[in-house]
């Protein structure tokens, strides 16, 4: 079994231009704290390039990405905490 650095994002398709408006999640700061969260707009095409395992029809979840996902969609991870996880 391979072991793989990867953490969470959360999505939201805006219905009115339909690109995907995604989220970095960090859970080590309560969600109604002053820090800063990394939030980026992604178009629709470069979303399913990157996370091809995302069905087209979803327009909202939480997944867990791989960091290389996640700086390909636009994310600064350099310096964010990691999870480990066993990806088979």
């Amino acid at each position: 079994m391979e072991k793989t650095t990867v953490i969470e994002i959360g999505y939201v398709r805006d219905h009115r231009t339909g690109n995907f408006i995604v989220t970095l999640i960090d859970e080590s700061f309560h969600p109604n704290s002053n820090r800063r969260r990394q939030q980026i707009v992604v178009l629709p095409g470069a979303f399913f390039h990157i996370l091809t395992k995302i069905d087209r029809r979803s327009i909202a979840n939480a997944v867990y990405v791989t960091l290389e996902q996640a700086a390909d969609l636009g994310f600064i991870v350099s310096n964010f905490p990691t999870i480990v996880e066993a990806i088979a």
